[in-house]
């Protein structure tokens, strides 16, 4: 194979699972491996050009997420003493950047300022994609969903059990999973965003609290164009350059109202007498009335862990981050894990999911029916592991980061 393919780890542990999964179906395929290690990154970057330099013909691809290594860090990017940023060692050693973004393109507003010529960006909503075209159209981006994660250890033999165990899973061993629901999912504590959003001026705070209320009274309203709406009712005017950088302004709101609905989903369910899991960081911060209904893990629990509790579970409990036409890895995950996913929808989830068939929704406008929702799954076991095993089948054979590599070998100029 004439590509050589560069991942990045120690940067962001969940980003760096999801590089390893793919990094190990480019590795299959035959595709020269290189690790960008940002606990090393000097070095990192001294032996990608020694690589370069031995081997020059051979065709560079960096193959990021969330613009990890396209983020002006040192070593990797050139900047001058004004603090203006020149070059990077993409552009110097002629690498192909293709870079996919989890989040809303909002959190990353200074970094698309500037970026690699031709840069390849990917989102996971297709609202995201909207948003890239409309306000910066000289960027290339497309849509690519996340992908379900597997269990990944240091151990293939121990890998390849627990695949096989979640594979061959009869009823009789699945109802004897011990965790009725789980969901894993850090919380922000809205204590924090208080303090963020009580530092403003009156009036831009009682604004900025004014849409966040508009937000829980319409879940099913986009970022974008819910807070457009309020925007132009202060400044019809607004142009695309003035709306963008208020957009900007933004990301208290994202992180409230995502937070408000997690943190009342799993509250719902305790008050109700539902036991549930939840693995986490800072859920411990959140005062509950019903805290015997709640097992907290307390800590960031990494990746593999997260996985490993959704193969112990009958449901995995999901929360959408505000992503209307895409999806989250959680559910994903939960399928391939044979767990059966309980979310809220988006337009692309309703496209390819039908409910009670491959997982069951729930509806943000009635989460006081979330616990008989629940209940419900629970009294029928036969049916929860009638879904999962659908759902499992389907996420292995289209979701998987395999599929995701597939889609991705295409945009490489072989």
């Amino acid at each position: 194979m004439s590509t050589r393919i560069i991942f990045c780890k120690n940067a962001v542990e969940t980003l760096t699972y999801f590089s390893m999964q793919l990094a190990e179906t480019f590795a299959s395929w035959g595709y020269e491996i290189l690790w960008m290690d940002f606990d090393m990154l000097g070095l990192s970057a001294w032996k990608l050009r020694q690589a370069l330099q031995k081997e020059p013909q051979k065709h560079t691809v960096l193959l990021t997420f969330n613009f990890i290594g396209l983020s002006y860090e040192e070593n990797l990017w050139e900047i001058d003493e004004d603090g203006e940023v020149q070059t990077s060692i993409w552009e110097q050693l002629d690498i192909q950047c293709l870079n996919m973004v989890v989040d809303h393109p909002i959190y990353y507003y200074k970094l698309l300022q500037k970026t690699v010529p031709g840069m390849q960006m990917f989102c996971l909503d297709r609202d995201h994609v909207a948003y890239m075209q409309r306000f910066y159209p000289k960027i290339a981006c497309d849509f690519l969903p996340t992908a379900g994660n597997k269990y990944l250890e240091n151990s293939t033999a121990k890998e390849t059990a627990q695949e096989n165990l979640v594979q061959e899973e009869t009823f009789a061993q699945w109802v004897k999973r011990p965790y009725s629901v789980v969901f894993t999912a850090n919380y922000v504590p809205l204590t924090n965003i208080k303090k963020q959003l009580n530092g403003l001026d009156t009036d831009y705070r009682d604004f900025y609290y004014e849409i966040i209320d508009a937000f829980i009274q319409q879940p099913q309203k986009d970022l974008l164009s819910l807070i457009e709406s309020y925007l132009r009712r202060e400044d019809p005017d607004l142009t695309q350059m003035q709306l963008l950088d208020a957009m900007n302004t933004m990301q208290a709101v994202d992180l409230w109202i995502r937070t408000c609905f997690r943190e009342k989903a799993v509250r719902i369910l305790a008050e109700a007498g539902i036991p549930v899991h939840v693995v986490g960081q800072d859920w411990e911060q959140v005062c509950w009335k019903q805290p015997k209904n709640l097992t907290i893990s307390g800590k960031a629990l990494d990746s593999a862990q997260c996985v490993q509790f959704m193969s112990q579970a009958k449901i995995a409990l999901n929360t959408m981050p505000w992503f209307k036409d895409g999806a989250h890895d959680r559910i994903f995950t939960a399928m391939l894990q044979g767990a059966v996913s309980l979310t809220d929808d988006s337009k692309y989830l309703r496209e390819n999911f039908q409910d009670w068939d491959t997982l069951v929704y729930y509806d943000l406008h009635t989460l006081e029916q979330l616990p008989e929702l629940v209940c419900s799954l629970l009294r029928d076991p036969e049916r929860m592991y009638a879904i999962s095993r659908r759902a499992k089948e389907t996420a292995e054979q289209s979701h998987t980061w395999k599929q995701r590599a597939q889609v991705l070998r295409k945009w490489m100029d072989l």
